[in-house]
C-alpha cells in the first residue's frame, strides 16, 4: 500500500496548489509576486499531475490494465494544454477535455477493484461531466454556467476520500 501512502500526501498538497494557482492567482495584477507565484504553481501542479497519474496506474494495474493506462494517457495529454494556460488562458477549457477524460477510467477503476466504495467511481462520472460540460458550454454560448463547475465536486469527493480514509487492502 506504498502507492496509497504516496497519494495520501500528494493529493492534498496538489489541490492546495491547484486551488490557489487557477482561482486565486489569476485574480491578482500580472505583476505582483503572487500572481507568478500562482504560475510557478501552475507548473508544480503539472509535474504532480504526471506523478499522480502514475501512481494511479500502478494502483490500479492488477485491476485493468487497459483502463489504468487510459489514465495516464489521459493525464499526460491535459499537461502540454495546461502549461500553455499559464500564457493563454483560454487554454484551460482544452486541458479541461482531458481532466474530464482521465475521471472515467479512475471512475471505472474505483468501482472495479473493491478498494473503495463504488459511489466514489459514480462521483468520479460526475465530475468528468463537469468539466467536459465546462468546455462544451465555453466553446459553444462563451461562458461556464456556475452549476456545470458544480459538477467537478465529485473529483473532489475522490481526493478528500483517498486524503482521509485511503483504500481497502484486497485480500489474495
Amino acid at each position: 500500500m506504498k502507492t496509497i501512502t504516496k497519494l495520501r500526501l500528494l493529493y492534498p498538497i496538489w489541490t492546495v496548489i491547484s486551488i490557489f494557482s487557477l482561482l486565486y492567482a489569476p485574480t491578482l495584477s500580472s505583476e505582483s509576486t503572487l500572481f507568478k507565484l500562482g504560475q510557478l504553481g501552475q507548473i508544480i501542479v503539472q509535474v504532480f499531475q504526471i506523478v499522480v497519474a502514475l501512481l494511479l496506474y500502478k494502483l490500479f494495474m492488477e485491476t485493468d490494465k487497459e483502463q489504468a493506462s487510459l489514465i495516464v494517457i489521459f493525464g499526460l495529454l491535459g499537461v502540454p494544454f495546461s502549461l500553455m494556460a499559464i500564457l493563454i488562458p483560454e487554454a484551460t477549457h482544452l486541458a479541461e477535455v482531458f481532466w474530464g477524460l482521465w475521471l472515467i477510467p479512475i471512475g471505472t477503476l474505483v468501482i472495479k477493484s473493491g478498494m473503495f466504495p463504488n459511489w466514489i467511481g459514480y462521483f468520479l462520472y460526475q465530475g468528468s461531466l463537469g468539466y467536459l460540460g465546462a468546455t462544451i458550454s465555453y466553446f459553444l454560448i462563451g461562458v461556464v454556467p456556475s452549476y456545470v463547475d458544480a459538477f467537478t465536486i465529485g473529483e473532489l469527493i475522490w481526493v478528500l476520500w483517498i486524503t482521509f480514509i485511503g483504500a481497502k487492502e484486497l485480500q489474495n
